[in-house]
């Protein structure tokens, strides 16, 4: 049993992982209806419940490996995640090629995974498409398709037939300080920004992410969670451009990178996300003409 919970009006509880779902533990949702109970993105601390968790379905925001962390210690009728992501759901070599990871790293990520994060692969899984709802009796479950974290990224939003206590369960658009994520082979940079402009106004009682910020109360204190995340997109692209004062090859850039500061990047994928998140901000600098570019150096136009 996960003792550290929040109930957000009769249908949705909020499971807190540790300090407030600090990566890489997370915030699971339980959804509970007079026909069927749904767990949405179980955590390492749903791993470690006992005794497990029994549901009817098991939704994921995505494919990532602490959303799906506690999914080997719960009972489900069936687990499901956006079509998009699915690949990567049902085995690990779909998730490192989701990841996009380089070669030389793909066995230590893969051990870690399994080994951390309890991954292993489920088959069985089956697809959804934004849109779909599930009626769970009295509230109903529906997602949302926003892309950019992963191809296949969800939001599902929770609505009690009597209306109080809407729910939107963000995933990883989880408004930290670090700011949006977008350095996999499946993120892409132009869809995030529109899923946060669209998801900027998405009005609803109660917001739950699954890390740190756990649970925003109310749209008034939505929008500017929102804003202060997508300005770190900005921020990226000055970054970009300070170091362009001079002519610089990327793997100069990438030496310095723009996403983890100095020290603390990760060792099985930080050059990774630092790689793929450099180069989609050079894409666009480069496509509106603020950066120019020889094939071999970058430097501000």
């Amino acid at each position: 049993m996960v003792t550290n919970r929040r109930a957000l009006g009769a249908h949705t509880t909020v499971l807190f992982g540790a300090s407030q779902g600090k990566f890489p533990d997370g915030n699971s949702v339980l959804v509970q209806g007079s026909r069927a109970t749904v767990l949405i993105d179980p955590s390492l601390t749903v791993h470690d419940a006992s005794p497990p968790l029994e549901v009817d379905q098991v939704l994921l925001t995505h494919t990532h490996e602490d959303h799906t962390a506690g999914l080997s210690n719960v009972r489900a009728g069936a687990i499901s995640v956006h079509e998009r992501d699915l690949y990567a759901l049902r085995s690990l070599d779909g998730l490192m090629q989701l990841y996009g990871i380089e070669a030389e790293h793909a066995a230590a990520m893969s051990a870690m995974v399994q080994e951390k994060y309890h991954f292993q692969g489920w088959p069985q899984a089956t697809g959804f498409t934004g849109g779909d709802t599930w009626d769970l009796g009295g509230v109903t479950v529906r997602a949302l398709h926003t892309p950019g974290h992963t191809a296949g990224h969800c939001v599902f939003v929770i609505e009690p037939d009597d209306g109080s206590h809407r729910v939107v369960v963000t995933g990883d658009i989880d408004l930290t300080s670090f700011g949006p994520y977008y350095g996999e082979a499946s993120s892409n940079l132009e869809d995030f920004e529109a899923t946060l402009r669209m998801l900027r106004d998405l009005v609803a009682d109660h917001y739950v992410t699954f890390h740190h910020k756990a649970i925003i109360d109310g749209h008034d204190a939505w929008v500017p969670a929102v804003d202060a995340f997508a300005a770190v997109i900005g921020r990226r692209d000055q970054a970009v451009l300070d170091l362009l004062a001079t002519p610089q090859t990327f793997d100069e850039l990438l030496a310095v990178g723009i996403v983890y500061r100095p020290g603390t990047r990760p060792a099985l994928f930080g050059d990774m996300v630092e790689r793929y998140t450099i180069q989609r901000h050079l894409d666009r600098l480069v496509a509106d003409a603020t950066v120019a570019t020889d094939g071999s150096q970058y430097w501000r136009a």
